[in-house]
C-alpha cells in the first residue's frame, strides 16, 4: 500500500489531488501539509512513498531538506502552477492538466513505485547496510555511526529504515540477535 504526502498551500488544489489520488486502489493513506516545516516533519515521521509537492510551496533549499529526510525509494512529483509542454515527465504535473492527464501520470508513477517495491522486497542487505547493522548491534548511536563512517546522521537513519524494512526487525536487541546469527558480529563483540 502507498502512503502519499501532498504539500500544497491551496485548499482547493489539495482537495482535488487528494480526491484523485484516492481513486487508485493501492493508496493506503494521504496526508496534507502546507509549509516546509510540516513537510520535513511529516516526511520523516510518516515515511511517504509518494510526495506530491507544489513548486511554489518549497524553495530549492527546502526541497533539498525534504530529499535528505525522505526514504530513498520514495518518489517526488512536482506540481507547477503553469502549463507544461506536451510530453513532460510523469512526475511533473500542472494545475491546468486535465483529469485524464493527471490520472495517467499518477498511474505511471504508482506503477514505478510498485516495480521498485518488488525489487526492494527481493533485496538482501547491501554491504553498507551490513556495516550500519554491525555498528547498531554494537550499541553505537546514529550520531556515533555517522562520525565513524564519515556520513550524515540522516544517511544513517535512511540505512536503518531500509534495514528495518528488509528484515522486519524494529528493535536494537532484535537487530543484535540477527547480526549474531548471521555472523555480522560475534557474541563476544557485544558488551
Amino acid at each position: 500500500m502507498v502512503r502519499v504526502l501532498i504539500v500544497e498551500q491551496s485548499h482547493i488544489i489539495a482537495l482535488g489531488l487528494t480526491t484523485l489520488i484516492r481513486t487508485f486502489q493501492d493508496i493506503d493513506d494521504v496526508r496534507l501539509v502546507s509549509n516546509e516545516t510540516d513537510c520535513c516533519k511529516v516526511t520523516d515521521d510518516f515515511e511517504p512513498d509518494l510526495i506530491v509537492v507544489n513548486t511554489s510551496v518549497l524553495d530549492h533549499d527546502s526541497m533539498a531538506k525534504v530529499m535528505e529526510v525522505k526514504k530513498p525509494e520514495a518518489v517526488v512529483m512536482h506540481v507547477f502552477n503553469s502549463s507544461l509542454p506536451m510530453g513532460s515527465p510523469a512526475n511533473h504535473l500542472s494545475i491546468i492538466d486535465s483529469r485524464e492527464v493527471l490520472s495517467d501520470k499518477f498511474e505511471q508513477v504508482l506503477e514505478k513505485l510498485s516495480q521498485n517495491r518488488k525489487e526492494l522486497d527481493t533485496e538482501e542487505l547491501s554491504p553498507r547496510e551490513k556495516d550500519i547493522l554491525k555498528e547498531v548491534a554494537l550499541g553505537l548511536t546514529n550520531k556515533e555511526i555517522a562520525e565513524k563512517m564519515y556520513i550524515s546522521s540522516h544517511t544513517v537513519i535512511s540505512h536503518r529504515k531500509n534495514i528495518t524494512r528488509k528484515l522486519g526487525i524494529k528493535t536494537v536487541s532484535g537487530l543484535t540477535v540477527y547480526a549474531i546469527l548471521n555472523n555480522i558480529i560475534q557474541m563476544n563483540d557485544v558488551s
